[in-house]
């Protein structure tokens, strides 16, 4: 055939990325302070819990010689009830405290130490372990074990939504499994799990703005907002990756939504700028 009959197809422009914001570095400190206030927590809760416990049998056996003291007896079974929920919540409390100890101290190991043992007791910790399951995925994440974040994730995020849909935890939960597909080069499974996440906040905010609760969130909606930001965000950044520019103009539409509602901050100014270099690929649309 001669080249002028040669029918020329051009190849879709590839669309060059930002760089994607690095994964810090994690040093492990080796801090004993999480270690000191898990115990603390545990032995001064389980010690008030067994002298309630002691006296509540006591003052219940009391209450049955020789005759039945009715009113006794009822106050001697809350005391020995309140004893049980002090028990096991200040195994929760302690799990908690001592996570929170070591995320602040930087004490990584600790942290994930704790979350497994969470995990691992989930029948009988009071309010459940999403908040174990999301600590302990984001520091897979940063620490670049995405195996495990995609194993973990999928059998956890699945029993969680089956115990309690509106669980705080369940959007950051499906953002860590999206962001493990994603550094394994699986763009289009990263979407749908980010989709997941994306999907999970706007309910919970939904829900909390229809009943004025927003104050009543663990650590302050600043810090879900951001988060919500941030997951709407990859998102954006993975329907680009896909060529799917029109998915990619409306998600990143919400962060910039998103984070008006947030007070100044350099988290936002991060977001906002990371936002806007994704936008220079889509000024078109």
């Amino acid at each position: 055939m001669a080249k002028s009959q040669m029918k020329y197809t051009p190849k879709p422009p590839q669309v060059k990325m930002p760089k994607e914001a690095a994964l810090p570095e994690l040093i492990d400190s080796q801090n004993k302070t999480p270690y000191q206030i898990f115990w603390g927590v545990l032995v001064g809760g389980e010690l008030l819990a067994a002298g309630m416990l002691y006296f509540g049998v006591v003052n219940l056996l009391s209450a049955l010689k020789p005759e039945p003291n009715w009113l006794a007896v009822g106050l001697a079974a809350v005391l020995i009830i309140f004893s049980l929920i002090t028990a096991f919540g200040a195994l929760r409390a302690a799990l908690v405290m001592g996570v929170m100890m070591a995320a602040r101290t930087y004490s990584f190991e600790a942290c994930a130490k704790f979350c497994n043992q969470a995990i691992a007791m989930r029948t009988i910790i009071p309010g459940g372990v999403v908040w174990a399951v999301q600590t302990l995925l984001e520091y897979k994440t940063q620490k670049g074990e995405f195996d495990e974040v995609i194993e973990v994730g999928n059998r956890e995020y699945e029993a969680a939504l089956a115990k309690n849909p509106k669980e705080y935890g369940l959007g950051s939960i499906c953002a860590c499994v999206g962001t493990a597909y994603s550094m394994r080069q699986d763009k289009h499974k990263a979407v749908e799990w980010l989709e997941k996440g994306v999907a999970q906040y706007k309910a919970m905010f939904a829900n909390l703005e229809k009943n004025g609760k927003q104050a009543k969130i663990p650590g302050g909606s600043d810090n879900i907002y951001l988060r919500y930001a941030e997951s709407c965000l990859a998102l954006a950044g993975g329907y680009l990756q896909i060529q799917d520019k029109r998915n990619a103009k409306d998600r990143l539409q919400m962060v910039f939504e998103i984070v008006k509602k947030v007070k100044d901050c350099p988290e936002k100014d991060t977001l906002i700028k990371r936002a806007q270099e994704i936008n220079k690929h889509l000024k078109h649309w």
